[in-house]
Formats: structure tokens, sequence, C-alpha cells
């Protein structure tokens, strides 16, 4: 039986061996004529076996091969991996651009969608059962694809999350992670309770709210976090205490006691607008405080008056050149929260110059307070 794909190829084998022919009565070189042969040859078996196989055809006679033939099976389904991997090369261009973060991001999701889309490839050519194919590829990919669609997912939430309680204000922040809970909680006991409920119904409607956590962490992450953090940000204000008079921010809730295991080298009290130093070892109050240089010591500060006040130890200043004359001074200091009454905080200080190598001395002082004042000698 001749085919129609068996007469493609025998009108081509036949068409090389007339090219052969021609090109030996031409008087062309002999090798042109067997690359022709030889195609032909080729050609020619090809086609035979297109006539033997009869194009894969199923006769309409032969109906108990109807429902096996390959043209009754199912085709393959559509792929998301191409146009997944074009958009990875996508980032990866935006990333060359902008940043190196997001260029790596752009290999690795570039690297994961060439990955999926080869395996469904070899898996949809597997056999001629679609469901079949199907499942061998879900046992090759599933063990990695699913903890990685879940860790995925799960730093969506707590990204949304984050993001809405950043930008709510921390009253109106609490009562709607409570509803959101109590939602969760009740949706859950009647998907529970009814068990006849669709597992279609309950993922589209677990799609909605993740759509909408999303959308509500995007927005909510494009308008900025609430002004007192916007503000704590800007001045960082845990990152530096004031050593002035002035309340800080630092000091709200600040500490008012210390372990009974820091190694106190010396304990400084304000009483009646003098600073009374009491050193370990000294049976009676020091008038000036000596500290070892570069050894870390911990002094305590004892507060005895009815205002509230901290005590700054100030050892010196760094001198930067900033180049064409330009020079900036930076006072170093450090400094406790503001007690009150009755209250005690530590500072620790690691000073790394003696206290002679300073055009200033070395002091501990009380802001507001002109009268206490105690020098400090390092040796």
């Amino acid at each position: 039986m001749i085919t129609s794909s068996s007469k493609l190829f025998y009108g081509l084998g036949a068409l090389s061996v007339a090219g052969a022919v021609l090109w030996m009565i031409s008087g062309n070189s002999a090798l042109g004529a067997v690359a022709l042969l030889f195609l032909a040859t080729a050609l020619i078996f090809m086609g035979a076996i297109a006539s033997f196989t009869r194009d894969g055809h199923v006769l309409s006679t032969d109906t108990a091969a109807h429902a096996s033939a390959a043209a009754a099976q199912r085709g393959p389904r559509s792929s998301l991996w191409p146009i997944g991997t074009a958009i990875s090369v996508g980032v990866i261009v935006i990333g060359l651009i902008s940043s190196p973060g997001i260029f790596k991001v752009g290999v690795a999701l570039t690297l994961a969608m060439l990955a999926e889309w080869m395996v469904q490839n070899w898996a949809e050519r597997g056999s001629a059962d679609a469901a079949y194919n199907t499942k061998i590829r879900d046992y090759i990919v599933h063990p990695l694809e699913l903890p990685v669609a879940g860790a995925l997912l799960l730093a969506v939430i707590v990204l949304s999350f984050s993001r809405l309680m950043l930008a709510l204000d921390k009253s109106v922040g609490v009562a709607v992670f409570g509803v959101a809970a109590a939602l969760v909680l009740v949706v859950g006991t009647v998907v529970a309770f009814r068990r006849n409920v669709s597992p279609r119904i309950v993922g589209a409607m677990s799609g909605v709210v993740l759509v909408a956590l999303a959308g509500a962490g995007v927005a909510t992450a494009l308008d900025g976090e609430r002004e007192q953090l916007t503000e704590a940000a800007a001045e960082d204000h845990f990152a530096h205490r004031g050593c002035t008079e002035e309340k800080e921010y630092s000091d709200k809730k600040a500490s008012r006691s210390i372990g009974a295991k820091s190694n106190v080298l010396a304990t400084i009290t304000l009483r009646d607008g003098q600073l009374i130093a009491e050193v370990a070892g000294y049976p009676e109050p020091q008038a000036e405080l000596y500290i070892q240089r570069t050894n870390p010591s911990t002094i305590l500060f004892v507060n005895e008056t009815d205002e509230a006040r901290r005590m700054v130890l100030s050892y010196g200043k760094v001198v930067e050149d900033l180049g064409g004359g330009v020079e900036k001074e930076t006072l170093m200091q450090a400094c406790t929260s503001k007690v009150e009454k009755g209250g005690q905080q530590s500072i620790t200080v690691r000073i790394p110059q003696p206290s002679f190598a300073s055009d200033e001395p070395f002091s501990i002082t009380v802001p507001g307070v002109s009268s206490a004042r105690l020098n400090v000698v390092v040796p």
C-alpha cells in the first residue's frame, strides 16, 4: 500500500537518483553522485517503512483498533512554562540594569522554569496515556514542588500581614489580627462539620482571600509604614542615646535595675546635688574614679533625687579630617537612660586612650545639675 508519506519519500528518492545520473553525465566528481545515491537509498527506505506502517493510520474496518489509535488520544495540555521562562528572562534583564538581587532571582526563576518545562515534555512522551504521563511527572517533581510552594505561600502570607500591621495603628492592628483569627477559626469549624462542602468552593475561597491579602499587603507596602515607625527609622531612635538633660525616645520604659552578677567597678550615687563614688575595695567614698584603659568597665548609677536624671561619662573627643580643611569633632560619651528616684542603671565602657592624652579632662556629670561632677582618671 502506497500511503501519502511514502509517496513523498519515493518521489524524493527518485529525484535523488535522477540527480545522481545527471551529475555523472555532466562530468563532475563522482563524490557528489555517491552522496545523492546514498540519499536516494535512505529516502526509499523511509518510504518503505511508511508503506509498511500505513502512516500509522487505522483502517475504517478495524473498529477494535479505533480507541487505541494515536489519533484518538488526547493531545498534550497547554503549558505555562514557556511564558514563565520568558518572564524569568525578562527579570534577568531588569536585574542587569537595576539590582544584583533581582538578577539572582531572575536566574533562579529561569532555571526552575526550564527544569519544569523539560520534565513536563519528557513526561508527555512517556506513553500514549495522558493520565499515566501526569502521574510519572508528579512522582518526580512533587517532592520538590510542594515544599517550595508551601514555603512561598507562607512567605506571602507572613509578609502581607507584616506590611498590614506596620501600616495600621498599633491599637487597630490588634483588632484586625483578632478579627482575622476569629474568621479563620469560624470558617475552619464550618468546613470541618459540613463534610459535603465542595473542595473547589473551599479552594476558590482560599484563593480569593490570598489574593486580597497579597493585594492589601502590596498596597500598604507602597503607602509606607505608619508615621511613628517612619519617624523612628529616620531618626534611628534606638541606635543612639542623647546624653542631654532632655528626655529622649530611648528613655521610654528603660531598665531600672541590674543583675547581682554585673561585676560593677563603682557605684555613682547622685545625692543632694553631689556625685558620690563608692569603689569596690575602698571603705570610703572616692574623690576621683580610676578606670583601667581598654578593659570593659561597668559603672552603676543610682539616683536619690526627686527628678529623673541621667549620668554621663565623657572621655575625650575624636577629630576626623574630612578634607579641604574641614574637620569633624565627635565627643566620646556614654550615658544611662533617665532614672527616676530610687532607680539605678549601669553603663559599660571601654576607654581606648589614657586621660592625660586628651585636651579635655575625663569626667562623670549629670546634665541639669551643675554641681554634680566627678573626675575620671585613666592611667
